[in-house]
């Protein structure tokens, strides 16, 4: 098990490694800030983790540390790309509090959830990270799915560079998902599943970003000036309205 655990550790830290240098390269690191420093961290958080591997208790509190850091810089780099995608949306200023709204609702509503049905085995302060692991995961999910719309609407690729960025961590959320679930519900006797599942899902989103970012950029998918924010919440209103109508001669 220390073997590959060191196997996964290092092959991680090479192909992140990579993929630092290869933003650097096309200095794509000025355009994605907050995913370039997610990509340095972890290279870092990386090192500090092996280094202290050896005292269980230190390396404990390093891992939850570094966890609670991850999220928080996952949903920095989902809002920066989030932003650049949907950008003709922010000339209303009710989208600003679009996401981080959307992010406040989820990590309560997952509070609420762990309060309820406490974790095994974990105390206040691991339960909090773990909701805030929940919340990370569902945001990222929604905005695959909103990403994957974006995509089939506009016909665009998945190697744009947006879009890849969001489907790494959607692969990430898959993964750390099933680990936390896992952990959440058996405890301690499933941390080492739960952490080679969390690994190898971790590797294969680098993988997913490097496949990304060896790739020329074709048009970024966003929102154009053909159909503007207005238009298009005002064809929204007429559906609803719509429906109204359709689900009063019904009664």
């Amino acid at each position: 098990m220390v073997k590959t655990d060191l196997f996964l550790n290092l092959t991680g830290m090479v192909l992140v490694a990579v993929l630092a240098i290869i933003l650097v390269a096309r200095k794509l690191h000025r355009e994605f800030p907050f995913f370039f420093l997610y990509v340095v961290l972890s290279i870092l958080f990386a090192v500090t983790r092996l280094s202290v591997s050896g005292d269980y208790q230190i390396f404990f509190k390093i891992v939850w540390t570094t966890e609670a850091i991850y999220a928080v810089l996952a949903l920095l780099a989902l809002h920066e790309v989030f932003r650049r995608v949907f950008i003709a949306f922010f000339q209303r200023w009710w989208f600003w509090l679009f996401f981080p709204l959307t992010v406040i609702a989820i990590f309560i509503l997952t509070v609420v959830y762990h309060l309820g049905n406490p974790p095994a085995q974990a105390n206040r302060v691991i339960s909090l990270i773990l909701s805030l692991h929940t919340a990370v995961n569902l945001v990222q999910a929604l905005l695959f799915v909103l990403f994957f719309a974006l995509v089939a609407f506009h016909g665009v690729r998945w190697r744009n560079y947006p879009v890849g960025i969001v489907l790494g961590f959607a692969a990430i959320s898959v993964g750390s998902f099933a680990a936390s679930w896992a952990r959440s519900e058996f405890g301690t006797r499933f941390n080492i599943l739960s952490g080679y599942a969390y690994s190898v899902v971790n590797i294969l989103a680098v993988i997913l970003w490097l496949v990304t970012f060896l790739e020329p950029p074709e048009a970024e998918p966003r929102w154009t000036h053909e159909i503007t924010p207005g238009q298009l919440l005002g064809q929204i209103q007429q559906y609803i309205q719509i429906l109204e109508r359709y689900w009063k001669r019904r009664k």
